[in-house]
């Protein structure tokens, strides 16, 4: 009798990495490419401030990301073979000093006891590919959409509030059909937390008030 998969559906910013890896390696990219405007621009909108707080707001007031939606814009006309090669550098050069040890650990430990880790991220395909490949893990990504090889500056595909569904299309079964994990740090990724025994919430310095509402495990770090 073949076993129930055991998996493990695991989330990467702010979970494995006190990072928001799309803005990280956009304006890394920019950085490597000598594109001093978008540079500038992007930390601009992404440092402590009036500019990120007011983008926030209204995030939160209308569910619109806009610094996403800028961030992803300033890469229309990159090529997508440069956007990949500053992912690589990306995840070798800063990422490391980003991780979060006490989440790394639970994911090792997990591994351990038999569960089959799959990284599942609204960041950008190329970045957590890279990820993905550093850890030996399957991934399941947001990707950006292009044209002949040129990015357009939006996505192909978005897994806001869609990892569920991109999870069970992954697996090709729903997910009550295996033994099911999720580690994150997202209220949106609720569809995946009301799936999982055990779910592993995790957050920086104490939790979240959200993460109350939900039998499960809190990880501080």
């Amino acid at each position: 009798m073949t076993p129930t998969p055991r998996i493990l559906a695991v989330d990467v910013c702010g979970t494995l990495y006190d990072a928001n890896t799309t803005a990280g390696l956009v304006m890394f990219h920019h950085a490597r490419r000598g594109h001093r405007w978008r540079h500038a621009a992007l930390a601009a909108i992404s440092r402590r401030g009036v500019l990120k707080t007011g983008l926030v707001g209204i995030a939160k007031l209308t569910r619109f990301d806009a610094h996403r939606v800028l961030v992803l814009a300033s890469l229309r006309g990159e090529s997508q073979s440069s956007l990949q090669a500053s992912a690589k550098g990306y995840v070798a050069d800063h990422l490391p000093a980003l991780s979060i040890a006490a989440t790394h650990a639970r994911l090792a430990q997990m591994r351990t006891a038999g569960w089959q880790p799959v990284l599942v991220s609204n960041a950008l395909s190329p970045v957590i590919e890279e990820i993905a490949r550093q850890l030996d893990l399957p991934f399941i990504a947001s990707e950006p959409a292009h044209r002949a090889g040129r990015l357009t500056g939006r996505l192909a595909r978005d897994l806001t509030g869609q990892k569920r569904k991109a999870v069970e299309a992954y697996l090709d079964r729903p997910l009550d059909a295996v033994e099911f994990a999720v580690i994150t740090d997202n209220r949106s990724d609720r569809d995946l937390v009301a799936a999982a025994n055990p779910a592993v919430l995790v957050a920086a310095g104490h939790p979240r008030k959200w993460m109350k509402d939900w039998d499960a495990e809190t990880l501080c770090h």
